[in-house]
C-alpha cells in the first residue's frame, strides 16, 4: 500500500487536499492570517503543515514497501528541510536579536508547510488523470485571479480589501491599488503587483497547454489565457515579464515551427490590441527596461552586494537563520542572495538541487510519455519551474506566500509525474 492508494470513504485523496491548498493560497488575500502564527499563519500554510505531519505519520506506520523506487524530489526536499532545520538550530544556539527570534520560528514553520505540499504531491497523487486535474485547477485559479486583476484595473478598486474571514486578521487596512507610470497596477489577491505578476508568469505555461490541449473545456482555458496575459501586461513588473518570458521560452522548445509561429501571431495580436486600447502602456513597459539604470529599485538591487557580503562573511556555511535578514537591513529582491545570507552555502546548494531535480523529473516524465496532453503538461511543468527559478533571481519569493507556495507545489507535481511515469514493476 502507498500513500497514493490511501483514500477515505468520502473520496478525499491527495488531489483533493492539494485543491484545498490551492484554493486557500490563491483566493484568500495574502495579508490575511491567523495572528497567533504570525507570517506562517496563512490558511494555506497551515494546510501544508498538516499535510507534512500526515505524510510523516503514514511513512512511520507503513509496514509494506511502496515499490516506488528512489524519488529524487522527495529525497531533495527532505534533505533541504533537514539542512534548514540545522540552520535554525545554529541560529538559536548563538546570540540573536530579539526581533529575529519570532521570524526564524515563522520561517521554519513556512518551510515545513512548503515541504508538506511537495511530499504529499510527490507521493500522494494516484494516477496521471488525477495529476491532470490539479494542473487544470491551477490554470483555472490563475485565470480567476487574472480576471479579478482586470476588474481592479478597470474600476480602480481592490475589492479584496473588503473581505473579512472570521478568525483571520484583515491585514488590509492600508492596502491600496498601486500605480506606476500613470497606470493602475492590479494585484489580485496578492500582497503586491510584483507577486501577482510573477505568480501569473510562473503558471502561464500550464495555462497555455490547457488552452491548446483540445479538451471540451478548452474555450474556458482560452479565456483564462487571454486574461492571464493581459494581467501580466498590467502588472508593470520587470520580474513578471522575465518570468513569463522564461516560461514561454522553455515551453516553446518542445514546439514545432508551425506551433511557434501560431503562438507568436497570437502574442502579437494581443499586443496590438493592448497598444490600441491602452495608449502608452507598451511605451511605459519599454521604459522599465530602457531606463532601468535610473530606477531606484534596480539601484537597490545592484547596491546590495556589499551589504550582503558583510552578512555572508559572518556565517558563510550555515547562514544566520531562514527569514532573519529583515527589511531594516536591506531589501535584496534576490532570493538566491537572500538564502545565501540566511541559509549559507549549504542552504543555497540544497535549494538549487531541489529545483534541478524538479525540472529533471518533469523532463524524465515527458520522455516516457507518448504524444498527449500529459506529455505537454510535463513540458509545461519544466517551463513553470524554470520561470519560478528565474523569479527567485529578481524577486524575494520566500517573503510572499503565494509565489513560494505555488513554486513548491509545482516542484511536488513534477516529482509526482516522474513517479507515475517511472514506476518500477512490483515484484510478483
Amino acid at each position: 500500500m502507498t500513500i497514493a492508494s490511501v483514500e477515505t470513504r468520502t473520496g478525499v485523496d491527495a488531489t483533493t487536499i492539494l485543491t484545498l491548498y490551492l484554493t486557500l493560497l490563491w483566493l484568500i488575500p495574502s495579508p490575511m492570517v491567523f495572528s497567533a502564527f504570525g507570517s506562517a499563519g496563512s490558511p494555506a500554510n497551515l494546510i501544508g503543515i498538516a499535510t507534512f505531519f500526515c505524510w510523516a505519520w503514514f511513512v512511520l506506520r507503513r509496514s509494506e514497501p511502496t515499490y516506488a523506487g528512489f524519488q529524487p524530489v522527495r529525497a531533495s526536499m527532505l534533505g533541504w528541510l533537514l539542512i534548514m532545520v540545522a540552520v535554525y538550530a545554529h541560529a538559536m544556539a548563538g546570540p540573536i536579536p530579539g526581533d529575529e527570534i519570532s521570524v526564524a520560528d515563522n520561517g521554519l514553520l513556512r518551510l515545513i508547510g512548503m515541504a508538506g505540499v511537495v511530499l504529499i504531491a510527490t507521493d500522494g497523487i494516484s494516477d496521471l488523470a488525477r495529476h491532470r486535474v490539479i494542473l487544470r485547477r491551477i490554470a483555472v485559479a490563475a485565470g480567476l485571479v487574472a480576471l479579478l486583476g482586470l476588474v481592479q484595473y478597470l474600476t480602480g478598486e481592490l475589492y479584496v480589501d473588503r473581505i473579512r474571514v472570521p478568525g483571520l486578521t484583515a491585514g488590509t487596512s492600508e492596502w491600496n491599488l498601486g500605480m506606476r507610470s500613470g497606470f493602475a497596477r492590479p494585484s489580485g489577491t496578492s500582497t503586491s503587483p510584483i507577486e501577482y505578476g510573477v505568480l501569473l508568469g510562473m503558471t502561464l505555461p500550464i495555462t497555455i497547454v490547457c488552452a491548446s490541449a483540445g479538451s471540451r473545456h478548452a474555450w474556458l482555458f482560452r479565456v483564462m489565457l487571454i486574461a492571464t496575459i493581459v494581467s501580466i501586461f498590467f502588472s508593470m513588473s520587470r520580474s513578471a515579464y522575465l518570468c513569463a518570458l522564461m516560461g514561454v521560452t522553455v515551453l516553446g522548445m518542445s514546439w514545432d515551427a508551425r506551433k511557434r509561429l501560431r503562438a507568436l501571431g497570437f502574442l502579437l495580436a494581443v499586443t496590438a490590441v493592448m497598444y490600441v486600447t491602452v495608449p502608452g502602456l507598451l511605451g511605459a513597459i519599454r521604459g522599465l527596461f530602457s531606463n532601468a539604470g535610473q530606477d531606484p529599485s534596480v539601484a537597490s538591487r545592484t547596491g546590495s552586494y556589499d551589504i550582503a557580503g558583510e552578512f555572508i562573511a559572518n556565517s558563510p556555511i550555515v547562514g544566520r537563520g531562514f527569514g532573519t535578514f529583515l527589511p531594516k537591513y536591506w531589501i535584496l529582491d534576490n532570493s538566491y542572495l537572500g538564502l545565501l545570507i540566511e541559509g549559507g552555502l549549504v542552504g543555497l546548494l540544497g535549494l538549487l538541487i531541489l529545483v534541478t531535480v524538479g525540472i529533471l523529473g518533469a523532463r524524465q516524465a515527458r520522455a516516457s510519455l507518448p504524444e498527449s496532453e500529459d506529455r505537454q503538461l510535463a513540458q509545461a511543468l519544466q517551463a513553470a519551474i524554470a520561470a519560478g527559478a528565474c523569479g527567485l533571481a529578481f524577486f524575494d519569493t520566500f517573503a510572499f506566500p503565494q509565489t513560494a507556495g505555488c513554486f513548491f507545489l509545482l516542484i511536488g507535481l513534477a516529482g509526482a509525474m516522474r513517479r507515475l511515469t517511472q514506476r518500477p514493476p512490483a515484484p510478483s
